[in-house]
């Protein structure tokens, strides 16, 4: 062996080695903390459950407990509550801003309160307050049991599809959301096109807004067209008729995936005061 060439080789090692551990430690390095206590309402990077939005969806399932008194009553519906990421990523000034049973709330509040720190929001290089919003909504999963057979709508407008939910994780929040492929103003334009007021909810002067959730696929595919808030049938019937005639949507995406994506949206209903026209 040439010893002069050997000692020559393993001291470049060395070099390139110390190179290297001090590149790893240079980018493993945190961002530094703010010291304003600020809250930045658009953060150049959001804030994020550890592990991201899959992960945050398994500890919400495995934490859950269903209040038996809820149960009963077969309470059900959507709960959102906004809350500050702190620098440190703890959780905190929770706030409800969609509200269902009052049981649910708290089932709610008690899964966010118990969740680890999250990764905190970075702005302008720094490390900072920010607010984000965690929605979830609570169902019942009950075998419907009939002594005859049930009656099959003409056509299922909700587009229930139990194997895309059961099969699939289906997400609230990603990196970008889903939106309708012509742009907002054309959803409002379809949605006012498609709407047929109900004849009965007209002439009794119900008025009101239905939210709705669904489903867009990764195939931007609408399905498990379901209402989330209405107090009258024929609205709530109305509104899951006109979502299920929407074309497909451009899909959301989350770490440059398509993904499953559970959206909200309202549908007003206004009588307007144009007298109606007499039926031919």
């Amino acid at each position: 062996m040439d010893i002069p060439k050997f000692l020559f080789a393993l001291a470049i090692s060395m070099v390139v080695g110390t190179f290297v551990a001090n590149q790893s430690v240079i980018v493993a390095q945190e961002p530094p903390v703010s010291k304003s206590d600020k809250i930045i309402e658009n953060p150049d990077v959001e804030p994020m459950y550890t592990g991201g939005s899959a992960e945050m969806h398994r500890f919400i399932a495995t934490t859950l407990k269903y209040p038996p008194e809820a149960r009963e009553r077969d309470a059900q519906g959507l709960v959102v509550y906004t809350f500050v990421v702190e620098k440190d990523g703890a959780l905190s000034n929770f706030n409800i801003i969609h509200r269902a049973d009052p049981l649910l709330n708290e089932e709610a509040l008690r899964i966010l309160q118990s969740m680890p720190p999250w990764r905190p929001a970075r702005h302008k290089g720094e490390i900072v307050r920010s607010e984000t919003y965690v929605p979830m909504y609570f169902k019942l999963n009950k075998e419907a049991i009939a002594n005859g057979a049930a009656v099959q709508p003409t056509r299922d407008y909700s587009k229930k599809d139990a194997s895309l939910i059961e099969n699939n994780t289906i997400y609230t929040i990603v990196d970008k959301m889903p939106v309708y492929t012509y742009g907002e103003k054309e959803l409002s334009d379809f949605i006012a096109h498609n709407i047929r007021y109900p004849r009965e909810a007209r002439q009794e002067g119900i008025e009101g807004r239905i939210l709705c959730s669904f489903i867009v696929g990764s195939d931007g595919s609408i399905s498990n067209i379901e209402v989330v808030e209405g107090s009258n049938k024929a609205l709530n019937e109305e509104a899951v008729r006109v979502l299920g005639l929407m074309p497909k949507w451009i899909p959301g995406e989350n770490n440059g995936e398509k993904v499953n994506v559970k959206c909200l949206l309202p549908i007003d209903f206004v009588i307007d005061e144009e007298p109606i026209p007499p039926l031919n």
